[in-house]
């Protein structure tokens, strides 16, 4: 079974230099640069409930379907729109110019999307 994922070219990236291609999978970031692929697993990035002392005990039997991974911005300009992962370094990926697009056809939305597979969510900043 082929695992549902989303690659795109981003208007531009904060946080990591040359990057050529992102990809978004219901477990993981990745981002092409000129030194090879980047991966952040998103089970990394989540931000559990407090008290996180008890994140490992919690997560071997509970999981919330909305750990936050990042944060989200969509009320500028397509190519304005953008992702802040809770990542080392932060990074902050916009999104390609995608005008005359559907909202719910636009690369913001599926990204949400394929994050929902895994059991992630973003705070929306508005």
């Amino acid at each position: 079974m082929q695992q549902e994922s989303l690659h795109f070219i981003p208007s531009r990236v904060e946080g990591l230099s040359s990057v050529r291609e992102a990809a978004v999978f219901p477990d993981r970031l990745e981002f092409l640069t000129d030194d090879g692929w980047v991966v952040f697993p998103l089970e990394d990035l989540a931000q559990w409930p407090r008290p996180r002392i008890l994140r490992r005990l919690l997560s071997r039997y509970w999981r919330p379907s909305w750990l936050p991974v990042g944060e989200r911005n969509w009320f500028n300009a397509p190519s304005e729109r953008f992702f802040r992962f809770y990542s080392s370094p932060r990074i902050v990926v916009y999104m390609p110019d995608e005008q005359g697009v559907e909202y719910h056809e636009t690369i913001f939305r599926r990204i949400q999307e394929v994050l929902r597979l895994g059991g992630f969510a973003t705070k929306d900043l508005g």
